[in-house]
Parts: C-alpha cells; structure tokens; sequence
C-alpha cells in the first residue's frame, strides 16, 4: 500500500509537470506562431508601402508638378487627385487609416479630412521613420496579449498596425529600386486582429488539448493504482481473514483434543452409569413410582451426555471417508425410515421434489453420508415441531464443467435466524437450549471430507433449506 500511496504522489506530480510543460510549450508555440504572422503582415505592409510610393510618385506627384508647378495636398484638386490614387491602391487591403507627413510633422494628407484640420502632431514612429529614412513597423494592442487569451471574441481593432514609410523620389521612371530622398512620410493603419486572435486559439487549442491529454493519462494512471489498492485491499482482508481462522482452528485443534481426553476418560464411566441406571429399571419394572422416575432421569441423562461426548469426539477426530459407489437415493430412503415413528408422531410430510429418473451416484462413505443426511432432516423434523412438509430435492447439475449432485431439504419451519446464518457452522455456537453446537459442523465436516459444499438458506416460500453438491460419479455399468 505503501508503494500505491506513492506512484498516487507520483501521478499528482507528473500531472503538475505536464500542465506546466503544456503551459510552457505552448507560449513557445504561440509567440512563435504570433511572430510568423506579424512578420508576414510586416512583409505586406512594406510591399504595400513601396507601391504607394511608386503610385504616388508616377500618378500624383510628377503630374502635380507639370500641371500646378509645385506639390500643396491640402489644395482641394490636388488633394482629390492624391486620394483618388490612395484609394485606388489601397482597395480591399485592408487599409484602416493613412496620412501624408510633411517634414516638420504635420499632416498634409489623410484619407479622413478632420486629421488636416486638427494638425495632429506626429508620432515617435513617424518621426523615426522619417529621420531614419526607413521603414518602422508599431504594434497598437488595446489590451495586454495576456488578456486577450481569455477574451473571446475579441472586438475589432484590438490590435493595429502601423506603418511609417518614407516616401522617396524615383531617380528613373522605369525602376521602382532606384529611389532618391525622401519627401513626405507615408503612415497608415491595418486591423491585425482576426490574425492575432487565430494565433491566440491555436495556443489555447495546444493547452487544452495536452492538458485534456494529461488528464485522461492521469485518470486513467489513477484508476489503475486505485484498483490495485482495491485488490490489494481486498487481498488483505482475505490474509486477515485466512488468519484469523488459522487461529480460530489451532484454538479448536487445541480445544478439540483436551476435550476427546476429557471425554475419553467419561465416556466408560458413562457407559456403566448408563447401563447400570437401565439394568435398576428393568428390576424395578412395576415397583415404586418415584424411584422408576429418578432411574429413568438418570437413565435419559447418562444417554444424552453419552450423545454428547460422542459429538464431541466425532468432531475433535473426525472419521475419514471410505470410497465406494453410493446411492445418495438409497442413502436418504434408508434415513428416512428411520426417521419414519417420528414423522409419523409429528404428523410431518415428506415430499421428493421431481426424484431422478435414473440413480445418482457419488464417491464416498455411505455410513457418513447417512448420518449426515439424518442429521439434517432430523434438525428439520425438531424445527417444524408437530405437522409440517419436508421437501427432499434431488438432481444433477453442472458447477465449473463438473457435474454435481445437488441435494435440497426444505422444511416449513420457522427458518435459520437471518442474523445467525453465517455462524450456523461454527464450532459449538448454537441456538438451543440443549445443544451442543456441534451438529451441522459435523455434517459440514463429512461433505467437506467428500470434496462437496453445503449452504444453509431460507426458502423463499419460508422454512430452512440445506442445500449438498457432491461430485457426481457415472452410474456402474452393466
């Protein structure tokens, strides 16, 4: 058990470690995954930018200067003429906002008009790019990337981003590559959050299932040890109790040959105060009625105790059986007639419930047997008191691939107590007044010593039932 209890903390402890392992991998994954897709969408925004730079430059700027002599994007024409350029490139690309900065910071261009009015100043971003002469990538998120893990879904424009360019004169209008100094600085905006939020799901997609997958190897992991523990449990109980009756039978063993010492040494003076007490009545036939009545307690005394010490030594040494051919039939006919002046008395019944067609036999001792049988229905006899049914079964059945001889005594008495049915075979427990308890583990004892079972019950219907399986041996042949 000890051994159980801790592969129990060892589980506990593997699954901490994969849940953390989990965690860990995949914000790997995760930022890795962000990463790719903030690098892919930096790459769009460059090449979207060197376009609007060509675009720019061929379609407004050049024309503005042969046309109006100087570049103003704030003059209303030219300023249509620039926006008909940006919205035309940037169509469908997923361009949120973008503005035009002069060199002192300004805006001389936004694809919303109020930006012009409200002389916005430049950002940081901005002013690096245009004093780098280089393009700058910023990242606006309206909440921590941590808790966007837990936001779904998440609401637009959760993370933007920005792009500085800065806008350059072509030194050759057949190369976009060969560029001059830079003019203006080119800044717009692209909603990035459907790509951040596919990054977020896939990170919670490899969390949930490792951690899934963790816990059904754990839960299973756990089921596992606790059958072990179950079994082991188990096992346990059955070692206590295999003891305990170890103990339990070196106590009998003990007891049961102090008492045939005992009862050896009683039994002769027994059997002289027996047969002396029934010698004294017989010469006493017809005389005084007192002394008749105290020769014939002494008498029925010295018999009962003879009984009694005859229990005792049958079962401190128990008899082996002999093996022969019996028919468990005749056996219980012959208990039964002898059994017959009490029945009789009683006014009891015997019933054979569906009686075999053909003889069932068995190995064993047949004097055992019948004494074994008698005991029984003689215990169902005393039960039933006066008028009742002894119901005898008999029929061959098959228990793990062997056949067995199954024999039933139901009578209509008042039953075994429920609350003593399992200790009706113990040694010396008993529930009547003049018993000794030893009866039905003597019986036991013979069935046990034939390789068979027997099972005390209540039938449905109400009274007792002993049940006997006996191995079942083929009929001798012809």
């Amino acid at each position: 058990m000890r051994h159980l209890g801790f592969a129990r903390q060892l589980a506990w402890v593997a699954l901490a470690a994969v849940v953390i392992f989990s965690a860990v991998l995949s914000t790997y994954i995760g930022n890795h995954a962000r990463d790719i897709l903030i690098a892919k969408q930096r790459n769009f925004a460059a090449l979207l930018a060197e376009n609007l730079n060509a675009q720019i430059y061929r379609r407004y700027t050049l024309p503005t200067l042969i046309g109006f002599g100087e570049i103003n994007p704030k003059h209303p024409a030219q300023y249509q003429q620039l926006d008909q350029v940006v919205q035309s490139t940037t169509h469908g690309l997923n361009v949120s906002e973008l503005r035009i900065f002069n060199h002192d910071g300004t805006v001389s261009y936004s694809m919303n008009k109020e930006d012009l009015e409200k002389a916005k100043p430049a950002e940081d971003y901005i002013n690096e790019a245009g004093q780098g002469q280089d393009i700058v990538f910023n990242i606006d998120s309206a909440l921590p990337y941590w808790k966007a893990f837990f936001h779904f879904p998440l609401p637009p424009h959760s993370f933007v981003l920005h792009t500085a360019y800065p806008l350059r004169i072509e030194n050759r209008l057949s190369s976009s590559d060969a560029t001059g100094p830079a003019i203006w600085v080119l800044e717009f905006s692209q909603d990035i959050t459907a790509d951040m939020e596919r990054a977020l799901r896939f990170q919670q997609l490899i969390i949930i299932l490792t951690v899934v997958s963790a816990s059904v190897l754990f839960g299973m992991l756990l089921l596992f040890i606790r059958r072990a523990e179950n079994a082991m449990a188990v096992r346990m109980q059955e070692e206590q109790r295999l003891l305990l009756e170890l103990h339990q039978n070196e106590k009998l063993a003990g007891m049961g040959r102090v008492i045939a010492s005992i009862a050896h040494e009683i039994r002769n003076p027994l059997g002289i105060i027996r047969s002396s007490a029934e010698l004294l009545l017989k010469r006493n036939a017809g005389g005084d009625g007192s002394t008749s009545r105290i020769l014939q307690a002494i008498y029925d005394e010295a018999r009962r105790l003879s009984q009694t010490v005859s229990d005792f030594l049958d079962y401190a040494r128990p008899q082996r059986p002999k093996s022969s051919l019996v028919d468990v039939s005749s056996v219980i006919s012959k208990a039964l007639v002898f059994l017959e002046p009490d029945l009789q008395t009683r006014e009891i019944l015997v019933c054979h419930n569906s009686p075999p067609e053909h003889p069932l036999f068995v190995m064993g001792d047949s004097d055992l047997l019948y004494r074994a049988f008698y005991n029984i229905m003689s215990n169902a006899v005393q039960a039933m008191q006066h008028t009742g049914t002894l119901t005898i079964g008999l029929h061959e059945e098959m228990d793990d691939t062997h056949p067995m001889v199954a024999i039933t005594f139901t009578d209509s008495g008042p039953g075994f107590p429920e609350e003593h049915l399992e200790r009706l075979l113990d040694p010396f427990f008993t529930t009547k007044d003049d018993g000794t308890g030893l009866g039905l583990p003597i019986v036991n004892n013979i069935i046990v010593s034939h390789d068979g079972f027997m099972t005390l019950t209540n039938a449905p219907e109400g009274g007792a039932r002993v049940t006997i399986l006996l191995p079942s041996h083929p009929a001798p042949t012809a």
